[in-house]
């Protein structure tokens, strides 16, 4: 039930992006009207106690992110403090230990951003850096580029039949596949999980023509790559994907709603 939790959550927030305020009220009549769609009895405990546990788990990553900027902000202030006393006495010791600080807080930094922004089980961009760091805070695109929709149709299929486990292993397959094919053209591009089953890649530096015929050979060599469990399961999946340009201040939520739309008609 959590994953379907968090797509509910994931959808609910992607309708709501664009509004300057949102309040409670409006988030849970769209939550409520997604979760319809999930087949779910909106007052049964099981599903208030699920929920409460996927909201919690957000919050409390957000709170550990924030509590640490705020300490690291203290000590940046005490260590800049102690810099001007240190310059003054040309006291060569204590700046190297000031030097040494901040270097460990820019690996704490570093370490929290990918906590945030980075999917935890493929390692790919999540959803929180679409809207946080590749946005800018309208969610409008911040330069021009080509967005690619990819989506593996029957993720729910293996899920259900095979196991959570292979189907995990699959997605990760998926976005090192993508990534290294992309590196092996010399594309710079950015990819992100949007939602279970779905990667968004971001491309600013090639025509559409050239990112169509690079994706349309990924997934031709996706689909006839087999894999292999240590179990001896081998599925071949089936992929879908789609394609959009987009401009410098666009809004996102209708490239992305039209690139679904888009995936959905081919």
């Amino acid at each position: 039930m959590k994953n379907e939790l968090k797509k509910i959550t994931d959808i609910t927030i992607n309708e709501l992006l664009n509004k300057d305020v949102i309040m409670p009220s409006i988030y849970f009549e769209k939550f409520n009207k997604n979760a319809k769609n999930f087949d779910f009895e909106i007052n049964d405990s099981s599903f208030e106690k699920e929920l409460e546990k996927v909201l919690i788990n957000d919050f409390d990553s957000i709170e550990q992110y924030m509590n640490t900027i705020e300490k690291n902000a203290s000590l940046i202030k005490e260590a800049v403090e102690e810099a001007q006393v240190a310059l003054l006495h040309k006291d060569i010791d204590t700046l190297s230990d000031i030097y040494n600080q901040m270097s460990k807080l820019e690996k704490e930094v570093v370490y929290l951003n990918r906590q945030l922004f980075v999917d935890d089980l493929t390692s790919s961009n999540n959803r929180k850096w679409i809207y946080n760091k590749f946005l800018n805070k309208n969610a409008q695109f911040k330069k021009n580029g080509i967005c690619v929709l990819i989506d593996i149709r029957d993720y729910s299929y293996i899920n259900s039949e095979y196991g959570a486990l292979l189907a995990n292993n699959l997605l990760i397959f998926i976005n090192n596949f993508i990534k290294e094919n992309l590196k092996e053209e010399k594309v710079d591009f950015k990819v992100a999980r949007f939602f279970d089953s779905e990667f968004l890649i971001f491309i600013e530096d090639k025509k559409e023509k050239e990112v169509s015929d690079l994706i349309f050979n990924i997934k031709q060599l996706l689909k006839n790559t087999t894999l292999k469990s240590k179990a001896g399961l081998v599925i071949k999946a089936d992929y879908k994907y789609s394609i959009l340009k987009y401009k410098e201040k666009q809004d996102s939520k209708e490239t992305f709603e039209q690139l679904f739309y888009l995936i959905k008609e081919e």
